[in-house]
């Protein structure tokens, strides 16, 4: 059997334009702005970089040749990094100090930074982004800090990220600590290092093929997980945001037991959850960036894969802002098995799949399991490929005929070779999630999903944010932050016969004109930005069913 061994964008709302508004950016909270070293044209040259030797080849093969339910794609690598001991300090003029050091790891595929020790004075603020200057994450202050004083970057693609720490004159440079490194060495879609090449089988479905067209509330709820344990690796498993009978928006993630059992309290600080990671069509070479938020808390788990049904319910700690459009999905706790209906998931932690099925749901016991707590699938060829599931499916939602979760992933055979794609999968029962592992809140989801004990079978989904006819999956600005030309995309989002008007502003809503805005084909424009200071902009979308909006940093 098997087992399963960034450009900004943001849509963001008019409440942003206001002078005291935060900035949400990806949604993990960031406060916006540009490193002081790209307006002042410090030289990149001065920053030292600390070289962090990686695995051996011998270790990478020993972990891949290893079975393992939940996908481990990274090795977390000690290291003891503090900034009074490490990096390049420069003075400016106006006495603020720019704080920056390289870390290199040879061969990864990407890096994640997870520090132990996360206090930023007011005024502070942490960057972090790549040598090139494509991706750039922050600014991070004292609202990203947690009860454990802890904090994780987001996943960088490559061998070397750059970290910059502003302070304001008079402010001594805090003492964060950084205890660990996630070398990357498998799992990391190369179009996210500039090729398009995906990590995932080549018969998997994007969800925005046709198969998902009658799917697009539920894939909102789908999210990509990037899990820190104990054990010394980060995971990638799938899950869903959950609706409750309160319908009040409460973000609870399920995933499978099997992500999660092995993260403590401190560790479950420093997950990572990525929302709207999807190709914006089908077919199509470069996905959307998607939006991260950090942290989560523990509610329940139902049992491992052998012992029950193989649940982990889980409450981000942070706010999910409205401009993520996210889903709760709904969900049947009822003992009847669907005619048919989907699996969507991040195979390997590639961009969201949707796999088919056109026959009964089959309760089944997974091996080794005495109960009869899964439901058994098979899937089915569709117009665009064979969806299956593979490791970093863990823990992703099955979808009923109505639309509603059924079960959670914990593993099987299917898989792209054409000797598995016709082999089963199995999914943990909602129904057995409910209230059969055991009785008390740590076991059930009866008790956080049905807070006020109603007592209902069925529950629908929740829509959180803007309306879901003005939604729009195709608006994509490259390359962000941009020196003199950006490339604006609508090709997701644009329809026949309408007009489109794209408009440029400042932070506060003052109208920008000295920037043009050619269109070069239909949905696909230039935006010429070299009269522009440097600094922060709003690009505004109008017409169709827009407005769309997206941040521009021009350095």
């Amino acid at each position: 059997m098997k087992t399963f061994s960034l450009s900004f964008r943001l849509l963001i709302s008019c409440t942003l334009f206001a002078v005291a508004a935060p900035l949400l950016v990806s949604g993990q909270y960031q406060a916006g702005g540009v490193p002081l070293s790209f307006g002042r044209a410090l030289d990149p040259l001065k920053v030292i970089t600390a070289e962090i030797s990686g695995p051996s080849q011998s270790r990478i093969s020993e972990i891949e040749a290893t079975s393992s339910l939940a996908y481990k794609f990274a090795l977390n690598l000690p290291i003891d990094i503090t900034m009074s001991k490490s990096g390049t300090t420069e003075i400016l003029n106006d006495g603020q100090r720019v704080w920056r050091l390289s870390l290199h790891s040879a061969g990864a595929k990407a890096l994640i930074l997870y520090f132990d020790s996360f206090g930023i004075p007011e005024g502070g603020k942490l960057f972090v982004y790549n040598p090139s200057r494509t991706l750039l994450y922050g600014a991070y202050t004292p609202a990203n800090m947690n009860s454990f004083n802890t904090f994780a970057s987001p996943l960088i693609p490559g061998e070397t990220l750059v970290l910059e720490y502003n302070a304001p004159a008079g402010i001594v440079l805090p003492d964060l600590h950084i205890s660990e490194l996630s070398y990357a060495f498998r799992g990391v879609s190369d179009y996210e290092l500039s090729d398009p090449i995906p990590s995932a089988g080549s018969c998997e479905v994007n969800v925005n093929c046709s198969e998902g067209d009658n799917w697009q509330k539920q894939k909102r709820g789908v999210v990509k997980i990037i899990v820190k344990d104990s054990n010394g690796f980060s995971r990638k498993c799938s899950g869903s945001l959950v609706n409750n009978t309160s319908n009040d928006g409460i973000p609870y993630v399920l995933t499978a037991d099997h992500c999660g059992r092995f993260s403590r309290p401190v560790d479950l600080s420093q997950w990572l959850f990525y929302f709207n990671y999807e190709m914006p069509g089908c077919p199509a070479t470069t996905p959307l960036t998607p939006a991260s938020m950090l942290g989560a808390v523990f509610k329940a788990h139902g049992g491992t894969e052998t012992t029950g049904s193989d649940f982990y319910l889980v409450r981000l700690t942070e706010k999910i802002p409205d401009s993520l459009h996210v889903y709760f999905n709904g969900w049947s706790r009822e003992d009847v098995a669907s005619p048919n209906g989907t699996g969507i998931h991040h195979p390997t932690g590639d961009v969201k799949k949707i796999s088919t099925y056109n026959s009964p749901l089959v309760p089944a016991n997974w091996p080794g399991n005495p109960y009869t707590c899964h439901w058994r699938v098979y899937w089915n060829y569709t117009t665009h490929g064979h969806g299956v599931t593979e490791g970093g499916s863990s823990g992703s939602p099955i979808f009923n005929s109505s639309g509603q979760i059924v079960g959670t992933l914990t593993g099987g055979d299917s898989g792209c070779d054409t000797s598995w794609l016709n082999s089963p999968d199995y999914y943990g029962q909602f129904s057995w999630h409910w209230d059969k592992n055991g009785s008390d809140s740590a076991h059930m989801l009866k008790y956080w999903l049905d807070p006020n004990n109603t007592g209902v079978t069925n529950m629908g989904g929740w829509s959180l944010g803007i309306n879901d006819q003005v939604y729009q999956t195709g608006l994509r600005l490259y390359p962000n932050p941009v020196h003199e030309k950006a490339f604006l995309d609508l090709e997701g989002g644009l329809q026949a016969g309408g007009a489109i008007h794209v408009s440029i502003t400042g932070m506060l809503g003052n109208p920008v004109t000295s920037p043009v805005v050619t269109e070069i084909s239909p949905g696909h424009y230039i935006v010429d930005l070299h009269s522009l200071p440097s600094g922060i902009y709003i690009i505004i979308v109008t017409g169709q069913n827009y407005p769309g909006y997206l941040k521009l940093v021009k350095i």
